[in-house]
């Protein structure tokens, strides 16, 4: 017979793996958190089932950031902004469990969690600090897969600075993102973890897709890599970040080819107006970067109104990288 603690461990326990494989059921995850909260509030497990309503939350929020634009798109960011702060108000109470139990092992994935979301939310300077605590820990402990998981999260911090900056100050972090992109994937097949590697893969990939070094090949060449690791039937996070990868990586790659196409007067059955669009859009994200993201500059440089370049910018995405 199990006893009382253990027949509550035994059930939280198979809700949690439930919530890990079904990753959109938020009631596994709730459960398994009731069932702690009322008998052992302290319990590692506890904090386990926070880290991955955390996760599950983290999720719903990307979704609704990759929403298409709309009426709704300011609600949207709001409630998005909103669940961010739910999803890091979970991870800072698992936190505060596995500290009072010394519990190293958990500490890890907290920070990680925390600085992906305070990525997702725009704050880089919190983000990095959570990163290089988590990279420390890993380190402290040789744990592979933990140094592997928070070099990603560096990368992806660096890369986000790169994309922000301009001159000497982007190409610095840009170099900085792809070390730490090689470092994660040099840690990650140290250990047995697939899907590890995988979010490694991407991470080298979103680095050589960045502005900065618009490396397509390479870029397809990691994007292809992790693809035969992630299951067609997958929809976590790096289900998600690989999609959009393969989006820019093929919007990229096929502008030279449609260039070629109009300078030989190959329009198909385009309209003058539909080949000026995709003209715009291909020219004002650049022009936007370099003249320092402002919306303002670009309209005074080409003569457009500030409208237009806020439009075609959405319709690229641009606004909500």
């Amino acid at each position: 017979m199990l006893g009382e603690m253990d027949s509550v461990g035994f059930i939280a326990g198979i809700i949690i793996a439930l919530g890990g494989i079904f990753i959109c059921s938020w009631l596994n995850t709730e459960r398994a958190i009731e069932i702690y909260d009322d008998n052992y509030a302290d319990h590692p497990n506890r904090a386990r089932a926070l880290v991955n309503a955390a996760y599950v939350k983290r999720l719903i929020a990307l979704d609704l950031r990759n929403r298409p634009s709309g009426r709704a798109k300011g609600a949207d960011h709001l409630r998005y902004l909103e669940i961010c702060q739910e999803a890091l108000e979970l991870l800072r109470r698992a936190g505060d469990i596995y500290s009072r139990q010394h519990h190293q092992t958990g500490t890890g994935p907290v920070l990680v969690n925390a600085g992906h979301l305070h990525l997702d939310s725009g704050d880089i300077d919190h983000a990095e600090d959570e990163a290089q605590k988590a990279y420390a820990l890993g380190e402290e402990k040789q744990d592979h897969i933990l140094m592997a998981r928070a070099r990603i999260l560096q990368a992806a911090i660096q890369n986000k600075r790169a994309e922000e900056q301009v001159g000497e100050s982007s190409a610095s972090h840009a170099h900085l993102a792809r070390t730490y992109a090689e470092e994660a994937i040099a840690l990650a097949r140290l250990t047995q973890n697939s899907h590890l590697l995988a979010g490694a893969y991407i991470a080298r990939s979103s680095v050589a897709a960045n502005e900065f070094f618009e490396d397509w090949e390479t870029a397809k060449h990691f994007a292809a890599l992790a693809g035969e690791m992630i299951g067609k039937d997958d929809v976590d996070h790096l289900s998600k970040q690989l999609g959009s990868l393969k989006k820019r990586i093929l919007r990229a790659t096929g502008i030279d080819k449609m260039l070629r196409a109009w300078s030989e007067g190959i329009v198909g059955d385009k309209t003058f107006q539909q080949v000026t669009e995709e003209f715009a859009e291909l020219v004002i994200p650049k022009v936007w970067v370099r003249e320092g993201r402002k919306i303002a500059r670009v309209a005074e440089r080409l003569s457009i109104s500030p409208k237009k370049v806020r439009r075609i910018l959405n319709n690229v995405d641009m606004l909500q990288r």
